[in-house]
């Protein structure tokens, strides 16, 4: 039996339905209803229409224009940049992820953690000194004394970096993730920080 022949059997079998008194009457006040507002629902269609483009154009532009877009065509979950005298640094920050959906718990929390991080007002003093001693004080193979020299803009992004990091690792841990090992790592492209 194929599909045609079921449908046909269906309705051979079907009880005739026949319509209740003074239904036609009903139908026809339904259908004339219909035809007086059809002029005003193609108004409110076209109207909605138009509102539909301007909000999803809308809302692209912002997505576009909302800054998270880096250069190397990745949208990042957030980002920074400063004038290091001579360019701009610009950072991008994403949180990656491995064994795990994108929609998993860990991938969210991750990412809605590192989007509200306010990067121009945390606090990277201390690992900033961090780095500036550990450089001051860096030893070669040997174990001589070989000092790294890097730029103030390097340092101050590996320094957000490190402390954004640090936060991320410390509030899934609170929040009672899995952190060893943790599907989640922190990745940070930059461009312009060298100088």
């Amino acid at each position: 039996m194929n599909d045609a022949e079921l449908d046909t059997l269906l309705r051979e079998s079907a009880p005739e339905v026949t319509p209740p008194q003074g239904f036609a009457a009903h139908q026809e006040r339904i259908l004339r209803d219909a035809r007086d507002r059809r002029g005003r629902r193609l108004r409110v269609w076209a109207a909605s229409l138009g509102v539909s483009v301007l909000l999803v154009g809308g809302g692209s532009a912002a997505m576009a224009g909302a800054g998270m877009e880096t250069p190397w065509g990745w949208v990042a979950d957030n980002v920074f940049s400063f004038s290091n005298g001579a360019e701009m640094c610009f950072a991008g920050m994403q949180v990656k992820f491995e064994g795990v959906a994108e929609d998993s718990a860990i991938v969210r929390e991750a990412r809605d953690f590192v989007g509200t991080i306010d990067v121009e007002t945390l606090d990277t003093s201390r690992a900033m000194d961090e780095l500036i001693e550990g450089n001051r004080t860096a030893t070669d193979e040997d174990g001589n004394l070989s000092p790294v020299e890097m730029s103030d803009a390097t340092i101050r992004q590996l320094a957000l970096s490190e402390t954004i990091s640090t936060m991320l690792w410390d509030h899934l841990e609170d929040a009672g993730y899995p952190m060893d090992p943790s599907p989640i790592s922190f990745y940070t492209r930059t461009q312009g920080c060298n100088e």
